[in-house]
């Protein structure tokens, strides 16, 4: 190693070491101790703050000083405020439903001790992977749980569909497990004229028809529960592949292609949008998240795939006019049949 690339790495270690630990359990021990809700009206004094999130004023006076070098709360004029970035991501996640990190960071915490902090024991075998709820969601309550992890970080998928997905002239897209409704809203926002049949499992319909009613698309947004593994599709201008084949191989992403392709028409649209698992200079650690949880399980295929195979697979199948976009963390595949 020569002297620049050392130095670089003694900075990644750190990160990976120091850096990590503190910005994690910060986190964690914030959120806790109610925190963040606690300081979303206004700021507070050390005393007022004590009180109100039952803790001793030293403690905590040593604990806020950690979380203002992270960027978490800051200090005017004697009292303790959120910084914006907080505000964000950490408070009301159900005005920032598309962008909030409370859901995943409250997953993650319920997960470090009787999981991560065990990763030697999973990998010898001693220990398994349980989720705390299942896996496929069988209930409302399951499908809930779900939702609102993957509703929370789909702010910049939606962009980058929205501001880039071509489908000037379609009618009828059909979204194959597209979650809650959130992005199909936003494209019926779009695209005035579009509707869409949204495809989810059967715990979820309910979920799906209650938010976009309670958005005024119940018109435009069918969601049904189909079998989309083995039931054909319903015929449509445009098929949409949203966020579901990051964790899979060649031979199933391939076969959800197919059936998108079987329902087109020819000159019907294809869309597949996808997180990007596959720049080798940044690691997608909301990917590593799901992969480290296949570790203690010998039933899910989780794997590391090119995004290149998309292009290899839609070409195989028949599908022309294919385009790439790259942004924001994430791809968009584009084609016609």
């Amino acid at each position: 190693m020569d002297e620049s690339s050392l130095f670089d790495a003694n900075q990644k270690v750190y990160d990976m070491v120091f850096k990590s630990t503190v910005d994690f359990f910060c986190l964690k021990g914030a959120l806790d101790l109610n925190l963040f809700d606690t300081l979303s009206n206004e700021p507070m004094c050390i005393e007022d703050l004590a009180k109100a999130t039952k803790s001793l004023p030293i403690r905590l006076n040593k604990f806020l000083m950690a979380l203002d070098q992270i960027g978490l709360i800051e200090q005017k004029d004697g009292k303790w405020g959120l910084t914006p970035f907080s505000v964000q991501f950490f408070t009301a996640p159900e005005q920032h439903r598309n962008l909030t990190f409370v859901p995943f960071m409250d997953y993650l915490g319920k997960m470090i001790e009787p999981y991560y902090l065990n990763m030697a024991d999973v990998v010898r075998g001693e220990r398994n992977f349980t989720s705390f709820t299942p896996y496929p969601p069988r209930t409302r309550d399951d499908s809930d749980f779900y939702e609102t992890l993957h509703r929370s970080n789909t702010f910049y998928p939606t962009k980058l569909l929205v501001e880039r997905g071509d489908l000037a002239g379609v009618t009828h897209l059909v979204d194959m497990g597209g979650g809650i409704g959130d992005i199909a809203m936003a494209l019926c926002r779009a695209n005035p004229n579009l509707t869409v049949t949204l495809i989810n499992l059967p715990s979820a319909i309910d979920l799906v028809k209650e938010n976009v009613a309670e958005k005024g698309f119940s018109d435009r947004i069918t969601p049904v529960a189909i079998d989309m593994y083995r039931e054909p599709l319903p015929k449509c201008d445009a098929v949409l592949i949203s966020r579901i084949l990051y964790p899979f191989g060649e031979e199933f992403s391939q076969m959800l292609c197919q059936k998108a392709y079987d329902t087109l028409e020819p000159g019907g649209r294809f869309l597949l949008l996808d997180m990007n698992i596959s720049d080798d200079h940044s690691p997608n650690y909301d990917y590593l998240t799901h992969y480290l949880s296949s570790v203690g399980t010998d039933f899910v295929q989780m794997v590391f795939k090119h995004h290149n195979t998309y292009q290899k697979i839609m070409s195989e199948i028949g599908f022309k006019n294919i385009r790439f976009d790259d942004a924001w963390d994430n791809i968009l595949f584009q084609a016609v049949k």
